[in-house]
């Protein structure tokens, strides 16, 4: 702030008037340690009529002198300075009119300084605040503040993000390095679990069922995957459905496999089940559609279970929305289990800003993440979930 301050002056001269001076906040991950300042200044029109003042100068010490009147000397002995008497004063101690300008500079002077400091004081306090504020509320100071509000500010738990960081480091470490950031980083991928993308079977078909509640975007999800294996992968695939309950579904489904083509069968009950399994035996991998179920439906989710028993899926996707509340996917999860689930697959991440909740669910329940969708271009707007790049957005604070 002194290196700005004195580029001011020497730049608009001694009657410069600062009107604001701020120390520009640090990125959470900069490489570089020296701050930032940026100063507003102006000339006083009406001090630049008057005649210059000396320049400020600078002892060797490094700090800065006020330039003093002609004629005054310091006394080794007294703290301040002695006035000798001046060239035009006159013996009662009355001053000339020089003298009186010179004093009028002098106060104009102390009047800028003193300016300047209420400036710096008020920033300092204001400084002082905002992170006093984000340091009682996270228990965090420096970098670590800044991440604790980016992960509660994208709606992970407080309570989540006060054990993630506390695992990274102590409260009186500042982040401020390339290495504290993938530390960081590769703390959080650890608890968010990624499962990869499909993996087909050397001996039959991969059998892979999608269950989940109405409307999470099963249908969808199953045929983006199937024109993706089929087109891009060069795999023979067939589809089952099971959601016979939806109008027009069957005949939906029927178009889309005709169009890439692919096999598919319509199944009501776990016998049809088994039996479309084993005409699918030279098949790469079988997807199976479901209908959607309520998880507070015991009659249904028994349903459910009955027949991904008779599947004997390898993989069971439990396609969720990522714009339900927290509260409800844990709820979703603890119901489903029973079926088999072994992934989780997050849906319309389009729709939402905030995927915090996604990282509170998956961080509570330990099940791995299969694929992200957003959108419903079809095979297009979807991806296979990678820890480290849902921690980049979920700090970032958007789900895409």
């Amino acid at each position: 702030m002194r290196e700005a301050l004195l580029q001011i002056k020497s730049d608009l001269g001694e009657e410069a008037i600062i009107l604001k001076t701020r120390k520009l906040p640090k990125k959470v991950f900069s490489l570089g340690s020296h701050d930032e300042v940026e100063v507003t200044a102006a000339i006083d029109e009406t001090a630049a009529a008057q005649p210059a003042l000396s320049p400020i100068t600078m002892k060797s010490t490094g700090v800065y002198e006020r330039p003093r009147p002609a004629g005054t000397v310091i006394d080794p002995g007294r703290a301040g300075p002695l006035a000798l008497p001046r060239a035009g004063e006159k013996e009662d101690g009355r001053r000339t009119n020089d003298q009186r300008r010179g004093d009028d500079r002098r106060d104009r002077l102390e009047l800028l300084e003193l300016k300047e400091d209420i400036r710096n004081l008020r920033a300092m306090v204001k400084g002082i605040l905002e992170s006093g504020g984000t340091a009682a509320a996270g228990g965090f100071t420096g970098g670590w503040a800044v991440l604790y509000k980016r992960l509660v500010d994208s709606e992970v738990k407080p309570a989540v993000a006060d054990e993630l960081l506390k695992r990274v480091g102590s409260t009186d470490i500042m982040l401020s390095d390339s290495q504290a950031e993938k530390q960081f980083t590769a703390e959080i991928a650890s608890t968010f679990p990624v499962s990869g993308p499909l993996k087909l079977k050397k001996d039959g078909p991969m059998v892979v069922a999608f269950i989940g509640p109405t409307g999470s975007g099963k249908t969808t999800t199953l045929a983006k995957l199937a024109a993706h294996c089929r087109i891009v992968k060069k795999k023979r695939v067939s589809i089952l459905t099971a959601d016979t309950y939806r109008i027009a579904a069957i005949e939906q489904i029927r178009m889309f496999t005709d169009i890439i083509k692919v096999g598919l069968q319509v199944v009501f009950t776990p016998e049809e089940a088994r039996s479309a399994i084993a005409e699918c035996a030279s098949d790469d991998i079988v997807l199976v559609d479901t209908a959607g179920r309520s998880q507070r439906n015991t009659e249904h989710m028994n349903d459910l279970q009955e027949l991904l028993t008779a599947l004997h899926a390898d993989e069971v996707h439990l396609v969720l929305s990522a714009t339900t509340k927290d509260s409800d996917l844990v709820d979703c999860i603890e119901r489903y289990r029973g079926a088999g689930i072994n992934r989780l697959l997050f849906t319309k991440l389009d729709e939402t800003g905030r995927i915090g909740n996604i990282f509170n669910t998956v961080h509570r329940c330990d099940l791995p993440v299969s694929y992200f969708t957003n959108g419903q271009s079809v095979p297009d707007d979807i991806e296979v979930a990678q820890a480290s790049r849902f921690i980049q957005r979920l700090l970032e604070g958007c789900a895409l």
